[in-house]
């Protein structure tokens, strides 16, 4: 599952995009923009079911955990001993703010590195609609700018698409030509180089609320 789709993208921009740059869009734009997001907010915000982390105990009083929200907790082992949730029993989780707590006044073990393992469920089984827009306007962005559609009028529909893909490795992406209707565009030389910035500064306000920030 993507942060958003081809569609989403589609009604950003007004343009309805060929099949084949359908295809760009899906394998290289979206993953490009995504991943971008992931890495600002320090989680990649998809709902998985099945999440292991490994903490360093280090006496702290807190585990803090990468994905929110988080749904639920799996398992918890400590120095291989199989940990239980409640008031009453080993630790208390907040599922809410992502973050586990040892009950009465003990702390997490250190006995030595990673000797805590959390299984969880977390993240979003259907992605918040800023986190979506967000991310379908910084993909139109570099759709836009790459193929530097600008002068096009809503809703033209690109009949032919050339690209160059050969030194692609997820990040990059050359675009040499482009045919809407009568109208055909050359770009010269195959970029080579990454799409640049995914993220604009007004992207980065907009995704602040969804920032995982940690409180050692």
């Amino acid at each position: 599952m993507a942060l958003c789709t081809v569609s989403d993208v589609e009604s950003m921009i007004q343009i309805d995009y060929s099949s084949n740059l359908e295809a760009d869009i899906t394998n290289v734009f979206i993953p490009y923009v995504d991943s971008a997001i992931s890495r600002f907010l320090g989680y990649n915000p998809e709902y998985d079911s099945s999440i292991v982390e490994k903490f360093d105990g280090k006496e702290r009083t807190h585990l803090f955990l990468k994905v929110v929200p988080v749904v639920s907790i799996t398992s918890v082992t400590e120095d291989d001993i199989a940990l239980t949730s409640g008031n009453d029993k080993d630790y208390v989780a907040y599922l809410e703010e992502g973050f586990l707590v040892k009950t009465g006044k003990s702390r997490w073990s250190d006995a030595r590195m990673q000797n805590i393992v959390v299984t969880y469920a977390a993240g979003y089984q259907t992605i918040p609609e800023t986190i979506r827009f967000t991310s379908a306007r910084a993909v139109a962005r570099l759709v836009n700018s790459t193929l530097q559609l600008s002068s096009l009028q809503p809703k033209s529909e690109i009949t032919s698409h050339k690209s160059d893909t050969t030194n692609n490795d997820g990040n990059f992406y050359s675009v040499q030509s482009e045919s809407v209707g009568d109208l055909s565009l050359s770009y010269g030389e195959p970029m080579g180089t990454s799409l640049g910035p995914a993220l604009s500064a007004f992207d980065v306000t907009t995704l602040m609320p969804f920032k995982r920030i940690f409180f050692e």
